[in-house]
């Protein structure tokens, strides 16, 4: 599944760092987190960037060390969003990917609920280091959250990673399962006074874009394209004659198929289905595209004509995704 391709060796090289910041105990609440928590004392932090072939995996890190006793909290960020029911198959990899980075004797093995989400939890032997550490992953939308708490196995350190866990609560914006599901699967591109939701469990941005103003979206399986350029100032001229004439400085032939119109809020924007032929190879356009006291945007969203039938749904669905903000 895409879901497990995404998580990495990130997770193993995270929980072998190491680090200590001094404090009382602590809150724990950052903005953007599902979770709250209380720490021994006040956490040392930092980020790291992971590149895939959907763009940057961003994992945010928590931690504290005092006396031989280590807690993590670490935030997974993806580019593409979870499907329900791959959670299983990330918590399988990650425990993989961790006992092959840090061998140990898997002592328990077992679910845990947080508020409407299942995780799943391992407690390790660590023969060399003579420490037992729990690991526990959550999945809330289409984040991975990842707690972990390691102690010396002679110490008195697992009533407080005990505590530690049973402080690990969702924050009331997050306890509500189809609600986080919907929020975290549909994103949002913003640019100027154009915005485009689109689904991430079917699309993600191109993570080789540049240009300002300019968004290419891939969907998953590759078999469709989409691209969104917004402009802060109105073009001049017609729209549609734009569209065509571009189209043709890079295609061998361009036969227009269809016009309309697209109402979207209280804004009109022009509706054309084209197919342009580059390299032999013949692709049909869809797209919507506007000029007006906003600026001008345009997008559009294309397929090899052999395929198109069985993407149109999922483009127009992405086109459908486009609103226009009034001045």
């Amino acid at each position: 599944m895409a879901c497990v391709r995404r998580i990495t060796g990130i997770l193993c090289f995270l929980l072998g760092l190491t680090g200590a910041a001094v404090g009382a105990d602590q809150a724990f609440a950052p903005a953007g987190w599902a979770i709250e928590a209380r720490l021994p004392q006040a956490p040392g932090t930092d980020a790291v960037l992971t590149p895939s072939p959907q763009g940057d995996i961003r994992a945010t890190r928590y931690f504290t060390e005092q006396g031989g006793e280590r807690t993590f909290l670490v935030r997974f960020s993806y580019p593409l969003a979870l499907l329900p029911g791959e959670e299983a198959g990330v918590y399988t990899k990650s425990f993989g990917d961790m006992l092959k980075s840090r061998p140990g004797e898997v002592k328990a093995r077992g679910k845990f609920l947080l508020g409407p989400f299942e995780g799943e939890r391992l407690v390790i032997a660590q023969k060399r280091d003579r420490t037992i550490r729990e690991v526990r992953l959550l999945v809330v939308g289409s984040t991975l959250y990842l707690f972990s708490a390691e102690w010396p196995e002679a110490g008195k350190g697992a009533a407080r990673a005990e505590d530690f866990f049973r402080s690990i609560q969702l924050k009331p914006d997050y306890t509500n399962l189809p609600l986080v599901q919907e929020k975290e699967r549909w994103r949002e591109l913003v640019a100027g006074n154009f915005r485009l939701r689109y689904d991430a469990a079917r699309w993600y941005r191109d993570p080789a874009d540049k240009e300002p103003g300019v968004f290419n979206l891939l969907r998953v399986d590759q078999r469709a394209e989409a691209q969104l350029i917004a402009e802060p100032q109105p073009i001049e001229g017609s729209m549609e004659a734009a569209v065509i004439n571009t189209a043709r400085e890079g295609a061998e032939n361009v036969t227009l198929r269809r016009r309309g119109s697209k109402l979207r809020g209280a804004t009109s924007l022009t509706e054309l289905e084209f197919a342009a032929r580059v390299d032999n190879v013949t692709y049909v356009n869809h797209g919507y595209f506007y000029s007006g006291k906003e600026g001008a945007v345009q997008l559009r969203g294309w397929a090899k004509d052999v395929e198109y039938a069985d993407v149109n749904g999922d483009i127009t669905e992405l086109l459908d995704g486009l609103a226009v903000s009034a001045k």
